[in-house]
């Protein structure tokens, strides 16, 4: 379903990316791996389509979408992507619900119909009460569920989710995890996951390890 061909990717002088391809199957959950500094976030964000690698490419569906221009590239997040960030990165103003209701809205959907939407969502994530909160009054492990249903309200075929633990305690980052996992292997979602945790990574299929740039190791579950 996705794969990269060796990809480059380079931030002034610092090499990001030397080189990486890697394959990724239909419903499979892959953590990325690796120190700081490795590449994780970058090979995703290439992956993801947020940003292009200097060279190589990048497939979804066997088709290029390193070549899409930005708009393409946002109506393919929009559409079948979905991606959770290490804070959540929410609209501070809008609540919890109209946060998660915002990628409906921006396709055209109802306001009501999204609204409905966003709520059985943060209800299937346990974050039921989060609904009218916003985020400014959500704990860590309560904003992460929120960004996560924001993530998952379109339908998406492949979550990308950038240390979603990061920046949560080990018991938030257990249900979280938990949460995740279970709710791409009820619906079939490809997910794809960096992580520094090993704790986390344990709930993949697969480890890809990166080192300087370079795709170091595979590990299977």
């Amino acid at each position: 379903m996705l794969e990269a061909r060796a990809l480059r990717k380079t931030f002034a002088s610092t090499v990001a990316l030397d080189g990486v391809s890697l394959e990724i199957g239909a419903g499979e959950i892959v953590a990325i791996t690796g120190p700081s500094g490795s590449g994780k976030s970058t090979l995703l964000h290439c992956l993801a389509g947020i940003i292009r690698p200097e060279s190589g490419e990048v497939l979804f569906d066997g088709k290029r979408i390193d070549t899409l221009d930005e708009t393409q590239r946002t109506n393919l997040r929009r559409q079948s992507f979905g991606v959770v960030f290490q804070f959540g990165q929410l609209v501070p103003e809008l609540t919890a619900a109209e946060n998660v209701a915002l990628p409906l809205l921006f396709d055209r959907h109802g306001r009501q119909e999204s609204l409905n939407t966003a709520r059985s969502w943060l209800e299937r994530l346990n974050a039921a009460e989060c609904g009218e909160q916003r985020p400014g009054t959500l704990s860590g492990g309560q904003t992460q569920r929120v960004a996560m249903a924001r993530a998952l309200v379109t339908g998406p075929r492949v979550v990308f989710a950038d240390e979603p633990t990061g920046a949560l305690d080990s018991l938030a980052g257990e249900q979280l995890m938990d949460e995740l996992t279970r709710t791409a292997r009820a619906d079939g979602i490809t997910l794809v996951i960096v992580t520094h945790d090993n704790r986390v990574a344990a709930y993949a299929d697969r480890e890809l390890v990166l080192r300087d740039g370079e795709l170091a190791a595979e590990v299977a579950a």
